[in-house]
């Protein structure tokens, strides 16, 4: 049996599971959402599926999964959490040495806040023992493969991997025509998450605000509800009624129409974050500002895309912020590769079939 340990349902999961019985047996696996955090369903799989998750919503639940992941041929920790969960892989070296680490992201740079207090001072401790017993490592950004093994004692060998983006190609496709409006709309980050800075990237255009713009802000989730408001409220502050927040969810086609509005998009994360956004937005042929000292940047940088280094807006008219993308259908080329449906179940039919019975 294979377990897959989610610490909660999104967009990615959802949009693999949906796909990953194309290349394997569903008998042969078993999903585990909320591991150490309450977890209810919200959202539905195939019935081929549905007995085959576990809810941790129950202290019987978790029981279960304890009682019976000692039996688990092999174990795919989906993001490795910040949390309580950490004590018990710390002390199950059996079952980390049989486990793969798949990076989401946010859980590798949990790094940077080992220091904030003693629970994550703690919590640091476990992880460097973890990872230190780790046989694989899978990431989609090998860079942040990299780092791992800088800032970790760890042998762990590198798997290339790839999450479905939830918003799919045909629905992209529908929106790929050049925009037809005069007015520049920019998108400003991926979530209410504040690791967007999204206070920094509305102060980077302040000086745009007489231009014929619109500003797009995604906060729909990841944030407090303080921090939200105070966004919203920056923004108008400063853009009025050109400052739309986005604060209703929406599925992958409402989404991918917002994608397809969007001239430029302002990505200031200090970390790998938002790639599902970026790859869209590349695809699509959008011009998309990034820190050039991130994994992700170098991850295009590698794969010769055209991608901007944000910082230098502070430098640029508004004509060379704005202008089109040189490489457009270069772009295009390269991400319609990375995210096609027969390259990422490509790698994850190789990262399972490695630990086949």
């Amino acid at each position: 049996m294979y377990y897959h340990f989610f610490t909660g349902e999104n967009g990615y999961s959802k949009a693999l599971l949906d796909q990953i019985e194309e290349i394997t047996d569903l008998k042969q696996h078993f999903v585990v959402f909320g591991f150490a955090r309450k977890q209810d369903k919200s959202l539905q799989y195939s019935e081929k599926l549905n007995d085959r998750i576990k809810y941790l919503t129950k202290v019987r639940d978790l029981l279960f999964v304890l009682k019976n992941i000692k039996k688990a041929h092999w174990i795919y920790l989906h993001f490795l959490a910040y949390d309580p969960s950490l004590l018990f892989w710390a002390l199950n070296k059996k079952l980390i040495a049989k486990s793969t680490w798949i990076i989401w992201g946010s859980d590798l740079y949990s790094y940077y806040k080992r220091n904030k207090n003693l629970k994550t001072r703690i919590y640091e401790i476990l992880r460097k023992k973890i990872i230190g017993h780790l046989p694989e490592i899978a990431a989609f950004v090998k860079e942040d493969y990299d780092l791992v093994k800088k800032l970790y004692y760890t042998n762990a060998v590198y798997t290339p991997i790839l999450y479905p983006i939830p918003v799919n190609t045909k629905q992209l496709d529908k929106f790929r025509t050049n925009k037809a409006s005069a007015t520049t709309t920019f998108l400003t980050g991926n979530s209410g998450d504040p690791s967007n800075l999204h206070i920094e990237m509305l102060n980077y255009l302040s000086r745009f605000s007489n231009e014929d713009i619109i500003i797009k802000c995604p906060l729909s989730y990841g944030g407090s509800a303080q921090y939200i408001e105070k966004v919203i409220q920056y923004g108008n502050e400063i853009f009025a009624e050109k400052f739309e927040p986005v604060t209703n969810y929406m599925n992958t086609e409402e989404y991918a129409e917002l994608l397809s509005t969007v001239d430029v998009a302002l990505m200031n994360h200090k970390r790998q974050q938002g790639l599902g956004n970026i790859l869209a937005l590349m695809y699509l042929g959008r011009k998309v500002y990034m820190r050039s000292d991130i994994t992700s940047y170098y991850f295009f940088e590698r794969h010769k895309c055209d991608i901007f280094d944000i910082r230098n807006i502070d430098k640029s008219s508004f004509g060379e912020l704005i202008k089109p993308v040189d490489k457009a259908e270069n772009n295009f080329n390269t991400i319609s590769k990375i995210i096609s449906k027969e390259y990422y179940l490509n790698l994850w039919d190789d990262l399972l079939k490695k630990h086949a019975k």
